[in-house]
């Protein structure tokens, strides 16, 4: 269930959500007891054509500045507006910009002991001091995600007593360039204070914590425009993170032939509605059959791997172009994938829509907030409406 968000209300925010090939950017309104509004959103997208990593970034920071720009004339226009003013900004930068894994500390008393904050604090530094695999001189966000009291986990640990504290942090770096064009666009845009930033994993668990969606044991898919991350979940903790090296743009080549690959997206759009029955749909149904093996392959080396020690949850939830999400789903689900879960039975797969995030946020239908949009619109529902602290 949603929790209710706490009492911080009437400011408005910007909310900026970094893909490996677009940006996007909403406003949204933190006002009275429902949920938080998105009242302007836009996402711009780089053109499908090839591009060094350097001009990649100069163009997600190009169109963050463009979304952003044309939010906040629109918004600036509304009548009905709730305050004259921006007054802070949110951004979530996700993979190939962002990466995340957990990290351990565990700590013995000899005898039950009264759990302070401070031991937590410790833990989590001394965590942090282990290797966690990441450059350690862009981590740019640490959050303790679960703390575990003689081997039960625990929401409010302080003031309980224990012999055995175990305390699980989640650690993100973050591109350099990614983040400073980032940073410097959403200040330069909307004259605020530097925006607070979070992870895609971050955010994306987060906001699914706080509903019925995410089990404690699930396997999350976030596939971007230049890859897929997989993030595996036991007892509600990050265990183990992957990166497969396809995305939408490279399935979308690989399939559209000579056709556009925005064609080739409407297209699938199409299909998953079941109201395509043209040549071009055919060709489009032919080309998926044909690359499926070769994807199927890709795909099952990451599994493989992160399912050396343990199997993988059978639950899957899945995060995607609107677009492209209904034949994602159908593709993870396939009979291919079963070697790597618990059950080995099929993954049950489920994709995340912005309908399942309404009792964080709202957006009118004719607002053009995407999945990702809702995901960070949910996310500062949670944390600025909460005055979370900038962790």
């Amino acid at each position: 269930m949603f929790r209710p968000l706490g009492k911080q209300r009437g400011r408005v925010l910007a909310v900026a959500d970094i893909g490996s090939g677009s940006a996007g950017v909403a406003i949204v309104a933190i006002v009275g007891d429902g949920p938080a509004r998105i009242l302007e959103a836009e996402r711009v997208a780089l053109p499908f054509e090839e591009r060094s990593p350097e001009a990649t970034v100069a163009g997600v920071v190009a169109q963050l500045e463009d979304a952003a720009q044309k939010t906040l004339s629109r918004y600036a226009a509304r009548k009905d507006k709730p305050s004259p003013h921006v007054s802070g900004a949110y951004a979530v930068i996700r993979p190939p910009w962002s990466h995340s894994k957990t990290i351990q500390a565990v700590s013995e008393f000899p005898q039950e002991t009264r759990i302070e904050g401070q031991m937590i604090s410790v833990l989590a530094e001394e965590a942090l001091k282990g290797d966690t695999g990441l450059d350690s001189a862009s981590v740019f966000e640490t959050s303790v995600v679960r703390v575990q009291l003689n081997g039960y986990p625990t929401a409010r640990p302080k003031g309980k007593r224990a012999h055995h504290i175990e305390v699980s942090l989640l650690v993100s770096d973050c591109n350099p360039s990614i983040r400073a064009g980032v940073v410097e666009t959403l200040q330069k845009v909307f004259a605020c204070p530097p925006p607070t930033l979070r992870s895609g994993t971050r955010a994306l668990l987060s906001v699914l914590r706080e509903s019925t969606l995410l089990p404690k044991e699930c396997l999350v898919v976030n596939m971007t425009s230049q890859g897929t991350s997989m993030i595996a979940v036991r007892k509600g903790v990050v265990v183990e993170t992957a990166r497969v090296p396809e995305g939408s743009r490279s399935i979308l080549k690989r399939v559209a032939g000579e056709k556009m690959p925005e064609e080739t997206l409407t297209l699938m759009r199409l299909l998953a509605l079941d109201q395509c029955e043209t040549d071009a749909c055919d060709a489009i149904k032919t080309a998926l059959v044909g690359a499926e093996p070769e994807l199927v392959k890709v795909f099952g080396e990451t599994m493989g791997k992160m399912s050396a020690a343990r199997r993988l949850p059978n639950p899957l939830i899945l995060s995607a172009h609107d677009d492209i999400a209904p034949w994602l789903g159908r593709f993870l689900s396939r009979i291919d994938f079963a070697q790597f879960t618990m059950t080995t039975r099929p993954f049950s797969a489920r994709a995340l829509t912005r309908h399942d995030l309404e009792g964080l946020v709202t957006s009118d239908e004719t607002q053009k907030a995407d999945t990702g949009l809702f995901v960070a619109g949910a996310l500062v529902a949670l944390e600025a409406g909460s005055n979370t602290s900038r962790a």
